[in-house]
């Protein structure tokens, strides 16, 4: 039975509205399985997810879920339409969301993910541009900033971070010398 009903996951195409939760990492066995990472690891709200929202060039696509297994390393999801692992290779890396109308359950343990669409202000030179994405590379968050000349990189640790106030939607960091020059 699942805890959160079809009908939100529907909604959430017709609006376009969602918000990210995770990532899958990399398919496991032969039967299209893949491991995902999630900022908020509830097996017990994950298990009864009947759907998630994998975005696959910036289009947010629904697949339905056929179960998740975790333990206490990983979390494994097996979706419907995705039977092998060659398949599921084609997923790997990729972000995961969920509709926006449930993101107040989520939000409390969803940082940084939560701060997608946040503005980026660096102390020294201003706004920076608007987070679009955010990844997790090995242990360590990258905060993905539409700067009007390219896609800025931004770790999302604290030599970075001077504050972050997720009720305004703001970021503020303080990029080394050279950094933005380098990444652009």
């Amino acid at each position: 039975m699942s805890l959160y009903p079809i009908e939100l996951f529907y909604e959430a195409i017709q609006k376009e509205e969602y918000f990210q939760i995770g990532a899958f990492k990399k398919p496991i066995g032969n039967d299209g399985g893949l491991v995902a990472y999630f900022v908020a690891y509830n097996p017990a709200k994950l298990a009864k997810l009947p759907a998630l929202f994998v975005e696959i060039d910036r289009v947010k696509v629904p697949y339905t879920i056929k179960n998740i297994t975790g333990t206490a390393h990983k979390t494994i999801i097996h979706l419907n339409l995705i039977p092998s692992k060659t398949e599921a290779y084609t997923l790997r890396n990729l972000s995961l969301f969920l509709p926006i109308v449930l993101q107040p359950e989520w939000q409390q343990a969803m940082l940084p993910y939560s701060l997608v669409g946040a503005v980026v202000e660096d102390t020294a030179l201003g706004p920076l541009g608007i987070i679009q994405a955010i990844y997790r590379m090995r242990d360590q968050y990258i905060m993905a900033v539409d700067h009007p000349k390219k896609e800025l990189l931004i770790p999302y640790v604290t030599p970075f971070l001077i504050k972050v106030n997720t009720a305004a939607k703001k970021v503020t960091v303080t990029l080394p010398e050279g950094y933005l020059e380098a990444m652009l």
